[in-house]
């Protein structure tokens, strides 16, 4: 940390933000890089602490701010240096413990004004904003609605994957008007949300993708990345800068053998020399990707993505390259879809191999998703706040319009019944957040259970479900729509599998 300069004028790093959500206060980053913040963070903290922090979205000396701090705590001098130096530029996240549990904070929270640059521009905030009656530091579910809204501007796409989770069989007879996607941007917007989030299906063949995504970029609450089939031409990179456009466009490639991906995606011959061709206008007009490589028995072979490498290689503007193991469709017929999947040994010798290529590599980062194959099922006791990998958002921080309007809690349930909580035509995003049926999903009681569910008779009922890490498409993937509350197959409850997540 900094040796505290009272003259300096520190600031809130401009890359975090603060939400009053009635009980507590949220602390989240958009954003940023790794140096420059704790990127993808979001945490509770005391409105107290929140309080504090607001004296630092005002330009003025360190002794001025400690002086105002001073008077509106009613502490001596030496109490409030000693709070505020820990969040001055600390290299690392760090937490207070408190009679609530522990409270985290993410690495320079406070910083030098001139560090921040030209992005302090922060909405100046008075600390008595942050009042509360009843502290709530615990319960996963926002009380002001989303952090995060997904905008499905359509499920059509340029090919045919056989390992595609999206559902393109549903006819959207009538997609939300552009009008109408601005208005819940905006909406996004008033509720300070994180980030929203722009998808197909296919983005770029929404015809006014660019509006949407100049909105976003003016709101400052524009996606992290892009991803797209597309071999990406000039007419999309002109309308990529002239959006202001700083994210990260995902190129979606599994290999560079056209014979491979007419057999797994469809595409025609010649899709991977356009696919490379429009890479290299990236690096061209210096847009930065990242390549997305889904493994399949079609590309699990050492010689196919070494030759995507030494393709790779050659290029500037590359952020990184992954390479994730296929997962479960809801989607497709499970026994046709289960031809695609290699098994745990392919997937780890091929990994194996690569790990030579990455070893000896001092370019763009190669990231292997191995966790996906040692996920671990009907193994975890003591809940879903023990499950291992990220927590589920659904019902807690995420929203998820389709291109008709109909809102669901996942992406990966797209139209199901069961699970949409309301229409974005008839009600707005905090209304279909409170909507009867969002909530009633939310406090699913155990009688409501079906009885032939393990969890219409178990003891951690309360503190599972409460606590909502529960993956609702795992459970429909692996027992089917109609065990939609089974246990989650990670759980050591959870019945055999009926169609295996796994790599076995």
């Amino acid at each position: 940390m900094d040796k505290l300069n009272l003259n300096k004028v520190y600031v809130l790093n401009p890359f975090y933000h603060l939400r009053h959500d009635v009980h507590r206060v949220i602390l989240f980053s958009r954003g940023g890089t790794d140096n420059l913040c704790s990127r993808n963070w979001c945490t509770f903290i005391h409105p107290l602490q929140a309080a504090l922090l607001s004296f630092f979205t005002y330009e003025r000396p360190l002794k001025e701010t400690i002086g105002l701090l001073c008077d509106f705590f009613c502490r001596a001098e030496e109490d409030i240096v000693k709070w505020v130096t820990e969040y001055i530029n600390n290299p690392y996240p760090i937490h207070n413990n408190s009679k609530y549990g522990k409270i985290y904070f993410p690495k320079r929270v406070l910083i030098k004004v001139e560090e921040a640059g030209d992005k302090f521009k922060y909405l100046q905030l008075n600390a008595n904003l942050f009042l509360w009656k009843k502290l709530d530091l615990t319960t996963r579910r926002l009380y002001t609605g989303p952090l995060i809204v997904t905008l499905m501007l359509n499920n059509q796409c340029v090919t045919r994957c056989k390992y595609c989770y999206a559902d393109t069989s549903t006819i959207v007879r009538n997609p939300l008007s552009t009008e109408r996607l601005l208005e819940l941007i905006r909406e996004s917007s008033n509720l300070n949300v994180e980030r929203v989030n722009l998808m197909g299906g296919e983005v770029f063949l929404h015809k006014e993708w660019h509006i949407l995504l100049k909105e976003l970029v003016l709101l400052n609450i524009a996606p992290e990345f892009l991803s797209t089939k597309m071999p990406p031409n000039e007419e999309v990179i002109s309308k990529l800068k002239e959006c202001g456009y700083k994210g990260i466009l995902q190129i979606s490639l599994d290999a560079c053998d056209d014979e491979v991906l007419h057999k797994s995606i469809g595409t025609k011959y010649g899709y991977a020399k356009q696919m490379l061709n429009g890479i290299h206008l990236l690096d061209k007009h210096g847009i930065k990707y990242q390549i997305a490589t889904v493994l399949t028995n079609y590309n699990c072979h050492i010689d196919i993505l070494k030759e995507m490498y030494l393709k790779l290689s050659t290029l500037k503007e590359i952020h990184d390259w992954r390479i994730v193991p296929v997962n479960n469709s809801i989607t497709k017929e499970y026994k046709e879809f289960s031809r695609l999947k290699p098994t745990k040994r392919q997937m780890l010798d091929v990994f194996n191999q690569l790990q030579e290529f990455i070893d000896g590599h001092k370019g763009f980062p190669i990231i292997l998703g191995r966790d996906v194959i040692y996920k671990r099922y009907r193994q975890t006791d003591g809940g879903s706040c023990n499950f291992a990998g990220s927590e589920c958002s659904a019902l807690t921080t995420h929203l998820f319009v389709l291109p008709d309007g109909k809102v669901t809690i996942c992406e990966q349930l797209y139209w199901n019944p069961l699970f949409i909580i309301g229409d974005a035509r008839l009600a707005t995003l905090k209304e279909i957040w409170d909507s009867p049926k969002a909530l009633e999903l939310y406090s699913l009681r155990q009688e409501k259970i079906n009885p032939l569910s393990q969890c219409s008779q178990c003891y951690l009922f309360e503190k599972c479900f409460s606590y909502h890490n529960r993956c609702w498409s795992d459970i429909i993937k692996a027992y089917g729509n109609d065990c939609w509350d089974y246990p989650d197959p990670r759980c050591k409850f959870a019945p055999e599998m009926k169609n295996n997540l796994g790599y076995d």
